[in-house]
């Protein structure tokens, strides 16, 4: 056998980017690498989506010298031009940025703005001639959408071809954006392409507003606010502990401010592995089995292939109980009556089989049921009685029970932990009917235990 026969140089790549967390999912993957582009438009950034064991990676968004992204400083290149995907990986896609163009006065605001969010003649023509090297095309938009391609070899891409040919590529080894003066106009390119190949909008934005494949109606779907969701749901990276990826989903849920956001954690079947649904905003309170994830149309969960609902999560509500001064700093770090039934009716359902909650503060709570048998009463508590105000809530909100008092009534009816402390939840651990973790709330003495 020669040496040149042991050259792995020859088949995977010299250079060892730096990769991220695992993922389920080619596409959680290059969200993760979009999420890490994030504002910066000054340049374009890039890198490609690996897998290994049924796991995907992306490499660490990466700019080149100049304007134009080079895949090549990222990973090697093959004698045939190919990119070499690193030893034990394969190569699943290809991801990159675009900056913004300036106006140009001849296109329409709606060209403009797609002219700065969608795919260039380049990007497209890349796509189809090396979709056997990376077949995943996705680009980050500056509206904070992330669109993706995959070319199918359909007779309407093939046709496309002698267009695709008469596009110079520009420097060597560079993604190129469009001119703002080119002819074709983006919504006839958009208008062409979207027959060729499978065109899909994975995470949204200002301009593409919906998660879903893109048409020739695009302007229409995109302007519908209240559709459901057809896809299954974008996911964190993959974790070992069901509390590693509540920690996880609290992070994204801080990047938003104080608005109520809910999600799910999954777990594997046959693998101690958990991933978090990204957080989505809404109404915890409204959230039922229809509505819970996206559904085929045969009404069955779209959920990832061997994941199934572990927990939900949820944030704080937007409308809170009112109370007196003094209790307003626990109880506006403390899940609702209204949020505490509908967690309930979680986990008696089997949608899910406890709860975390993310406090403003920073604290991170989870509960479940426990073992006292007072469950029922503490329901009871929390239902809405013929359409009016829960009884904790009335006696709440007329003084008659502290906010203390109301957490302690949960901590007696069902397991409830603080994993993350704040300035009002201060100490680690599961909460008693006696416990008292919290900081010294505002008009009210301290006490020895305090």
């Amino acid at each position: 056998m020669s040496d040149s026969s042991l050259d792995t140089t020859r088949f995977f790549s010299t250079l060892t980017p730096t990769l991220s967390p695992a993922f389920i999912s080619a596409d959680d993957a290059a969200v993760y690498a979009h999420d890490l582009i994030g504002a910066r438009r000054e340049e374009e950034y890039g890198g490609f989506v690996l897998s290994k064991d049924n796991h995907y990676f992306v490499t660490i968004p990466q700019s080149s010298a100049g304007a134009l992204f080079r895949p090549s400083d990222v990973l090697s290149t093959g004698e045939n031009g190919d990119i070499l995907p690193p030893q034990g990986y394969a190569i699943e896609g290809i991801y990159h940025s675009h900056t913004v163009f300036p106006r140009t006065a001849s296109l329409s605001e709606d060209e403009n703005d797609l002219l700065d969010n969608f795919f260039s003649m380049m990007d497209l023509r890349t796509a189809v001639f090396f979709r056997h090297n990376y077949p995943r095309f996705y680009l980050s938009n500056p509206d904070g959408s992330l669109l993706r391609y995959i070319s199918t070899d359909s007779e309407w891409e093939r046709a496309l071809i002698p267009l695709f040919r008469v596009i110079h590529p520009g420097p060597v080894g560079h993604l190129a954006q469009p001119a703002p003066d080119n002819s074709l106009l983006p919504s006839d390119l958009l208008a062409m392409i979207h027959l060729a190949g499978d065109l899909r909008v994975i995470c949204p934005g200002v301009f593409w507003r919906r998660r879903s494949s893109i048409g020739a109606d695009w302007r229409t779907r995109q302007a519908i606010d209240t559709e459901v969701e057809s896809q299954a749901p974008l996911c964190g990276p993959i974790l070992m502990t069901a509390n590693a990826a509540a920690k996880w989903a609290q992070v994204q849920i801080r990047k938003k401010g104080l608005v109520q956001q809910v999600g799910f954690i999954l777990k594997h079947a046959q693998k101690s592995e958990f991933v978090c649904t990204r957080p989505k905003v809404a109404v915890f309170e409204y959230i039922d089995r229809a509505s819970a994830y996206a559904r085929s149309p045969s009404g069955a969960a779209l959920l990832p292939a061997d994941y199934h609902v572990f927990a939900a999560y949820h944030s704080v509500d937007n409308v809170q109980v009112p109370v007196a001064a003094s209790q307003r700093l626990l109880m506006s770090n403390c899940f609702t009556p209204d949020n505490l039934r509908m967690g309930f009716w979680l986990i008696q359902n089997g949608i899910a089989g406890s709860v975390f909650f993310s406090a403003p503060e920073g604290a991170l709570l989870h509960y479940r049921w426990g073992e006292q048998g007072s469950d029922r009463e503490l329901v009871a508590s929390v239902t809405r009685r013929n359409g009016q105000v829960s009884d904790f809530e009335h006696l709440l909100s007329v003084g008659i029970l502290s906010a203390l008092d109301y957490v302690r009534h949960v901590a007696q009816a069902c397991v409830l932990e603080v994993l993350e402390v704040d300035p009002v939840w201060t100490r680690k651990g599961r909460v008693t009917e006696s416990w008292q973790p919290f900081a010294v709330l505002p008009d009210e003495p301290a006490s020895p235990s305090a």
